[in-house]
């Protein structure tokens, strides 16, 4: 028999390393602020009172999500690694049959996933439901917010599906070539996801309208004169069914894309503290995140796919299941992505919070009204409790934006120094506190 020529595996590492040099070289080569070094005292920008208060409503939440995220890693633990948990997983997999890898592959992950759901529900309810109502954040009732849970869950649910079934199937049709098949595919998967989402996925949240005209309308366009941006979809969406918190984001790419501004942000603040927003917006799109993004997503997938292929490959050697596409292997695998989304939470967040300094950098350039970026920041810290100076474990493991204090210290820079912050001025860095007015500290009243 002739044997198939290997130039198409090659071209498809290839593709696949291509992938992921260009999602690690965004990272790299891309927008960034000046480093200001370590951040001040929260005593610096906000009062005992307000930091006390902040810790009474995030330190319960802290707790809530460091359980959620050992559950995560418990549920696939459990099914891979105990007696019992590999028992119901035979079982599992003898009653749909090996010769239907794909659905038992399917069956099994999906026992994990929900189970570990299903774990983490009473803490998701109390977090979610009680916690945020107990402190004036929640505005929906019960049925909201278990239609909610579902809807978020569900679609989880019929991703994970999804890809274990396409997945095991690659696995037995291209045994030799579905690391890099799978890594591109996910990655082509991602980039439709993102042009999607404003279309498919944003209607199951929100009710989007068009940013009515008046003095907000009027300011936001000329945020957008200033920015150069061809961005014109700025949209509002009905958060207020849900929560009190203020907030906006900026999704879609290239024909779909849009700000979204959040109704509890335009109803509370300014047209020019919503103008920073906005601005702020307007800086990712201009830097490309959500593009970079995608990039870095899709390097960790084809990271991932590799990684994944060689924990089959080394458990085949060694008789730890029959073929790459042995379903009982399905926890083993869960626990391998589960600990890989841990361990890499860091490096994802850091890149995260890079981006989010460079668009608060962005939002000073463009509208040039430090007065009104320091009020906005001062205000969300209050509206939404933001927590301005977490512990370092927090800031490691799930802040993905610079904390209140490090965007009002860049502010205050500014006004200072300009674009280029100070950062070379040895006397500020080294004596910050002499420089904060004493009427800048504690949370402005609205």
């Amino acid at each position: 028999m002739a044997r198939r020529p290997a130039w198409p595996l090659l071209l498809a590492h290839l593709a696949a390393l291509a992938v992921v040099v260009a999602g690690v070289g965004a990272q790299i080569f891309r927008p960034l602020a000046p480093d200001l070094g370590p951040a001040p005292d929260g005593t610096t920008f906000f009062t005992p009172a307000f930091l006390g208060r902040v810790e009474a409503y995030r330190a319960p939440l802290r707790a809530v999500a460091l359980a959620s995220l050992l559950i995560g890693l418990a549920a696939p633990a459990s099914a891979a690694l105990t007696p019992w948990g590999r028992r119901m997983v035979n079982r599992v997999v003898e009653r749909i049959g090996l010769q239907r890898p794909a659905r038992a592959a399917t069956i099994v992950a999906l026992g994990v996933v929900v189970l570990a759901d299903l774990c983490r529900l009473p803490l998701s309810f109390w977090a979610g439901f009680v916690h945020e109502g107990a402190w004036g954040f929640r505005t929906q009732d019960l049925a909201g917010w278990a239609r909610d849970w579902l809807v978020g869950r569900g679609t989880s649910w019929l991703a994970v599906a999804l890809l274990v079934a396409g997945g095991v199937t690659l696995v037995r049709r291209l045994p030799r070539a579905w690391p890099p098949v799978a890594g591109l595919a996910a990655t082509g998967l991602t980039v439709l996801l993102a042009l999607a989402s404003p279309l498919v996925m944003e209607p199951l949240w929100f009710r989007l309208a068009p940013l009515p005209e008046g003095p907000l309308r009027a300011e936001v366009e000329t945020v957008l004169a200033r920015a150069g941006d061809p961005v014109n979809t700025i949209l509002v969406a009905d958060a207020s069914r849900r929560t009190t918190k203020e907030n906006a984001y900026v999704s879609g790419l290239r024909g779909t894309r849009r700000v979204v501004l959040y109704d509890t942000l335009i109803a509370s603040r300014s047209p020019d503290e919503v103008g920073v927003i906005v601005a702020h917006e307007l800086g990712h799109d201009r830097h490309g995140d959500l593009l970079r993004g995608v990039l870095l997503g899709g390097a960790g997938t084809v990271t991932l796919a590799y990684a994944l292929a060689a924990l089959l490959r080394v458990r085949v050697r060694f008789g730890r299941q029959a073929g790459q596409a042995d379903p009982r292997v399905l926890p083993a695998v869960l626990l391998v992505v589960a600990l890989l989304h841990v361990t890499s939470l860091p490096v994802a967040n850091l890149v995260s919070r890079d981006a989010e300094a460079a668009a608060d950098l962005a939002s000073l350039q463009y509208t040039e009204d430090v007065q009104a970026y320091i009020t906005m920041h001062y205000a969300l810290a209050e509206a939404n409790l933001g927590d301005p100076w977490p512990p370092r474990w927090a800031h490691l493991l799930w802040r993905t934006h610079p904390t209140a204090v490090e965007r009002l210290e860049m502010g205050r820079r500014y006004a200072l120094f300009g674009p280029g912050l100070g950062v070379s001025d040895s006397l500020f860095l080294t004596d910050q506190s002499a420089t904060v007015p004493a009427e800048e500290k504690g949370v402005r009243p609205r």
